[in-house]
């Protein structure tokens, strides 16, 4: 069986090379022959007689699968009409990539999350109105926190407690989509990342950071295996099938009574903090299941 695993080209974190270093290494063992292939090494286009096509800046073998640990959503849409079978599949990562466009899925099926505000689209810097300002702090309390729409890693994450920071911040922005939510001050610094496969909960690892609102790893935080609550299980999977993911890394939020909230959702998870506090080989168990979906 061959098969692609798609990064992003321009990403130089080295924990999420070494994802995909493990994944290939994995995959061997299986025999399966997995190529690493950077976004940027594949040409989407359209010949002049109207066909679609795809070409490389390498010879690649012809794929059975694709692994699609990218967010570049129209190569994703690309190849999926092409054929390709994507895990996840293109509409699963764009509505986890795009905040807004997730937490408006999960609210089909009624899933538990902060309140939650849509900034408005505008082509250039964000400048509302004083009314609108005091509308989202009377909404939302004394402290906001406002998420860019895209972002990952922790980062793209602000909290303000006043109108002059906010309104700064939203200038700051340039035209770039938010949204603002209430804060779940009972869960500051710590939160549960649970790491799912097709419909299996593989297990939850709790972050806590003492010094920031967010405990995720990449921003310092520590890291560390518990037993999820059967109502953390059932909320994690609701999430994860709502969003219609082969895998995914829900986080949950505490709140004041210690019950799960929904903070997001993440197609493209990072689990090697999770494998490294857990023992469990999350690429094998991974490739298990892509082979097993497959005809």
């Amino acid at each position: 069986m061959n098969g692609w695993i798609i990064y992003n080209g321009a990403l130089k974190f080295k924990k999420f090379h070494l994802l995909v270093e493990s994944l290939v290494a994995e995959s061997k063992k299986k025999g399966i022959q997995l190529e690493a292939i950077p976004n940027s090494e594949l040409l989407p286009m359209f010949h002049s007689d109207g066909t679609q096509g795809l070409k490389s800046l390498r010879s690649l073998n012809e794929p059975d699968f694709i692994i699609f640990w990218d967010k570049d959503i129209y190569l994703a849409k690309h190849l999926e009409a092409m054929g390709y079978r994507l895990f996840n599949r293109r509409v699963a990562i764009e509505n986890c990539d795009h905040k807004a466009y997730m937490h408006l899925q999960m609210a089909q099926d009624t899933i538990r999350v902060p309140k939650t505000i849509v900034g408005p689209f505008t082509f250039h810097q964000h400048e509302l109105s004083g009314e609108y300002i005091d509308y989202i702090f009377e909404e939302l309390g004394s402290e906001v926190i406002l998420k860019e729409v895209f972002g990952s890693f922790g980062m793209q994450v602000y909290k303000f407690n006043n109108k002059e920071d906010l309104i700064h911040k939203m200038k700051e922005l340039d035209g770039r989509d938010f949204i603002l939510q209430e804060p779940i001050k009972s869960s500051f610094g710590r939160d549960i990342r649970v790491t799912i496969i097709g419909n299996q909960v593989i297990g939850g690892m709790k972050r806590e950071f003492a010094t920031d609102f967010r405990a995720n790893i990449t921003l310092g935080g520590r890291g560390e295996l518990v037993e999820l609550t059967e109502e953390q299980e059932k909320l994690a999977l609701k999430a994860h099938r709502s969003l219609g993911l082969d895998f995914s890394g829900v986080d949950l939020l505490f709140d004041e009574d210690d019950r799960p909230i929904v903070c997001e959702v993440n197609s493209n998870v990072n689990y090697l903090s999770f494998e490294q506090v857990s023992g469990v080989n999350v690429s094998r168990l991974l490739l298990d299941y892509i082979v097993g979906e497959m005809p």
